[in-house]
């Protein structure tokens, strides 16, 4: 099997970052488990919706035994991403991928057009109708240059043009809305597809229509003899379900733990069942809230995005918060503030956040140990590194490594 070069970790950072500056066009880091390790897109909760969804990422994992080709996927949406299994010398692989962007006789209008059929809503139209307009217009014959480069990044080895596959991908998402949905015939069934509809609508950060409003919370049956604890039970349950839908979409591991905890208090707190229905709305509006939040956070100013880009493209410096605000041409106070208030976290934690997401590619893509690691990331000792990476990620960077990060997926799942 064709193995890729020894210090491809290095030069895919290399290729991240060349290929953002050059349009603004994002890479993707995956395992064989549909687990994204990395991205430097921007959107990135809108673009990897997309990338799912239209069925591209399905297409992506099932070319995970070719050796070393690159292929080009396009889906209905007129998107299209530029996909390599990276077949490490240590063993196991990862899927790296360039994307989105639009091909020659793609238009945002034909896009919208084919979301509108699927039913999306008018919020989230206008979502997309923003984000669609960065993605960059690449013409065949540079699709073909960026996917050979992909391939010399990997592997170290130039490549016929005419041997990259292209291949067009038949969409994967539900063209009926939830309401054309026909629900299933029993009561419990029924009220478990009212329940996923409901996730999927707060994952979309939209309020449900139709009959998801019926839902109070009765699920399952836990064939206890008091009434109000079963319902108790389902409504902490659905809770932790709405929690784990922000943290996918997005919202900070702190913030939905801590809603989380909250409404586990509030469902406690019931002694009647009359008092359920406002406690599953109050907390359905209060996670959709958190989710608007992150799914809206690319209306946030020209100084902030430029300060997030910056960052992406120069997290293995040295960067200080004085460097990042002369680069935005703000004062450090204005812009540590602004930066807060318009994204919801620190300055200095989102440059911890990129690193410690570049830490993971590079644990599972070299051969460096992790006091490299530790010190080309800016982490300083091996001990601060271990403690920061084990509070975000659930487990050390050894373990992480030697697991491949399937241990931390589990603790997500």
């Amino acid at each position: 099997m064709k193995l890729a070069r020894s210090d491809v970790e290095y030069q895919l950072n290399n290729l991240q970052g060349m290929v953002y500056a050059a349009c603004r066009m994002g890479a993707w880091c995956f395992n064989d488990k549909k687990q994204l390790f990395y991205s430097t897109a921007p959107h990135q909760q809108e673009y990897h919706m997309l990338l799912q969804t239209g069925g591209c990422l399905d297409a992506a994992l099932e070319k995970k035994d070719l050796e070393g080709v690159p292929c080009v996927l396009s889906g209905d949406l007129g998107l299209g991403w530029i996909a390599e299994w990276v077949h490490l010398r240590q063993g196991g692989r990862l899927l790296v991928i360039l994307g989105p962007m639009y091909l020659k006789n793609s238009s945002i209008e034909e896009s919208l057009e084919r979301l509108d059929r699927r039913g999306l809503s008018q919020h989230l139209r206008r979502d997309y109708m923003r984000v669609l307009g960065d993605v960059p217009f690449v013409h065949s014959d540079s699709i073909k240059n960026f996917a050979s480069m992909l391939h010399f990044t990997c592997y170290e080895e130039n490549m016929s043009r005419d041997s990259i596959l292209f291949e067009s991908v038949v969409p994967l998402m539900n063209e009926k809305p939830e309401e054309e949905i026909q629900a299933p015939e029993n009561d419990f069934a029924r009220q478990v597809a009212y329940e996923e509809m409901l996730l999927r609508c707060l994952g979309e950060g939209r309020a449900p229509s139709g009959s998801g409003n019926n839902y109070g919370g009765e699920v399952q049956d836990f064939h206890l003899k008091d009434s109000l604890r079963q319902l108790k039970d389902n409504l902490i349950v659905f809770n932790a379900l709405c929690a784990r839908t922000a943290i996918r979409r997005g919202v900070s591991l702190t913030a939905a733990k801590t809603r989380e905890s909250g409404w586990i208090r509030k469902v406690e707190e019931l002694r009647s069942f009359g008092a359920a229905s406002r406690v599953v709305q109050g907390m359905y509006r209060d996670y959709q809230h958190l989710i608007r939040q992150v799914l809206e956070a690319d209306g946030m100013s020209k100084a902030i995005r430029d300060a997030r880009d910056y960052i992406r493209m120069n997290y293995t410096r040295s960067l200080s918060t004085g460097d990042i605000a002369r680069h935005c041409g703000y004062t450090e106070y204005y812009l540590t503030r602004k930066f807060t208030r318009e994204t919801g976290v620190k300055l200095t934690d989102y440059i911890r956040s990129v690193r410690l997401e570049a830490a993971k590619v590079m644990l599972l893509t070299s051969q460096k140990d992790i006091q490299q690691i530790s010190e080309e990331l800016q982490f300083g000792s091996r001990s601060y590194f271990d403690r920061v990476f084990r509070q975000e990620i659930g487990m050390s960077p050894k373990r992480f490594r030697e697991t491949r990060g399937q241990d931390s997926e589990k603790e997500k799942s």
